[in-house]
């Protein structure tokens, strides 16, 4: 009975050394492929949202100072990923993109890239994750709600369920049936207005 079990553990052991053997092997293979889509998937993403751009240079976080700057604009449930300046092939600066995350979406976290003009007009944004709801929330990615923020200008876009967003900048248009989804994906934008707000020495 004693060697039955020693022998099962010794079995048990080899197994599970295999397996870890082996998913070491596919993590170190599979990890470069993986960073290198998710790098190319992200500056698609920075490009979208700067077509002018020639180029993007990463810029420093300082984390202290961003969760100053959005926790007094109550914007501190969203996270501030990555900022890069967005460079014109001549060297100008055009604006930043911001990578931002906000936890609150109806499927859990949404994470943007948001570009803001150095005027603080935004460019627009593009979803890098989401998981919203298949004909509500999901529409977060589709042009029709993305254009309520494409080349609009305000200190802070408020969501409304008028329809009053056609006639104001500043204020977006709710999807139908999905205003959390839209309240976190405006709180992520209003995030990105803010900081840049920071960034040129606003209020």
């Amino acid at each position: 009975m004693n060697k039955s079990l020693v022998s099962d553990c010794i079995k048990l052991f080899i197994i599970t050394l295999a397996a870890g053997l082996i998913l070491g092997f596919v993590y170190n293979v599979t990890k470069d492929p993986i960073a290198k889509q998710e790098e190319k998937t992200k500056q698609e993403a920075y490009k979208a949202v700067f077509k002018d751009a020639d180029r993007f240079e990463a810029v420093k976080l300082n984390t202290k100072e961003i969760s100053k700057a959005l926790k007094a604009k109550d914007l501190g449930q969203n996270t501030i990923n990555e900022i890069a300046k967005a460079v014109d092939k001549n060297g100008k600066e055009l604006g930043y993109v911001f990578s931002v995350t906000n936890p609150d979406g109806y499927g859990g976290d949404i994470t943007l890239s948001v570009g803001v003009k150095d005027d603080g007009t935004v460019n627009g944004y593009e979803t890098l994750t989401i998981s919203e709801t298949a004909g509500l929330g999901m529409k977060a990615k589709e042009d029709e709600f993305k254009s309520n923020f494409t080349n609009k200008k305000a200190k802070q876009f408020e969501v409304v369920k008028d329809g009053s967003g056609k006639n104001d900048d500043s204020k977006i248009d709710a999807i139908s049936g999905a205003t959390i989804t839209s309240r976190a994906v405006t709180s992520g934008v209003n995030s990105c207005v803010a900081l840049m707000d920071t960034l040129k020495g606003g209020n």
